[in-house]
């Protein structure tokens, strides 16, 4: 007689297939031009994103079907629902011809390797090897929130920009499978002292987001991608003056 399986695996099981959802409902809304509405569906993804890992350490509810399932979600709501999200900017900002479509679809594909690799890859509570994919989405959320919301007109006219939407692309597809260092939000406790750079980064990206929307959370983004390349420095200039290379450089 096979063993039951407990009631709690199928809590962030459930977490993650809302994902999913949500990220599936982000697709569509991009395809029907109601950007604000994918940005926000990608948000709620990211935000069940965590709780799902989350949920699944506080019951100990760890399967392989759940971390399959993660993936799956992951791919559809941070790779396939930004792809969309830029594929309609282009054309909306005037863009024609083949590349379109073409473009955009680096995200999904590289998002698929990024996700691939870290499954496979023995992973650190500290840092992800590569962009992790909610940070690439997290980019094409804001695009889409600056379209819906205009603010600054001559940041939103850079921003939207057919040219720097397409460098943007192919920039965080490199980012995604590229080795360097970028800091986890992972918490292994809730100790401030403990995570209070963590707690700095998610204050300071609540204020920008919050005065600026779309442009704080590009911002958001931004701040995140330069502080990896700063903790990579640090990294780096801890193995060679005999430094601590672990979780207290990040604390």
């Amino acid at each position: 007689m096979k063993k039951r399986r407990p009631l709690r695996v199928f809590i962030p099981n459930t977490i993650t297939l809302t994902n999913l959802a949500m990220g599936s409902l982000a697709t569509m809304e991009a395809w029907n031009g109601r950007f604000a509405l994918a940005a926000l569906y990608i948000l709620i993804s990211a935000v069940l994103d965590f709780f799902d890992g989350f949920a699944a350490r506080m019951l100990k509810a760890y399967s392989d079907i759940g971390k399959q399932l993660d993936s799956l979600a992951d791919l559809v709501s941070f790779g396939v629902a930004p792809a969309a999200i830029a594929a309609g900017l282009l054309k909306l900002e005037g863009a024609n011809g083949y590349y379109v479509y073409l473009i955009p679809l680096l995200l999904p594909v590289f998002s698929a390797i990024r996700l691939a690799k870290f499954n496979t890859e023995t992973s650190s509570d500290t840092h992800f090897s590569g962009m992790p994919v909610p940070a690439d989405a997290a980019a094409f959320a804001a695009l889409a929130l600056i379209h819906d919301f205009p603010g600054i007109s001559m940041i939103d006219s850079v921003l939207l920009h057919p040219v720097f939407i397409i460098s943007l692309i192919i920039l965080n597809s490199w980012l995604m499978i590229t080795p360097l260092p970028m800091f986890s939000f992972k918490l292994k406790s809730y100790r401030p002292t403990a995570n209070r750079w963590r707690y700095l980064f998610a204050g300071i990206a609540l204020l920008l987001i919050i005065l600026l929307k779309g442009i704080g959370l590009f911002s958001t983004f931004l701040l995140y991608v330069l502080a990896s390349i700063g903790m990579n420095i640090r990294l780096r200039y801890g193995k060679g003056n005999g430094e601590k290379t672990s979780e207290e450089q990040l604390n």
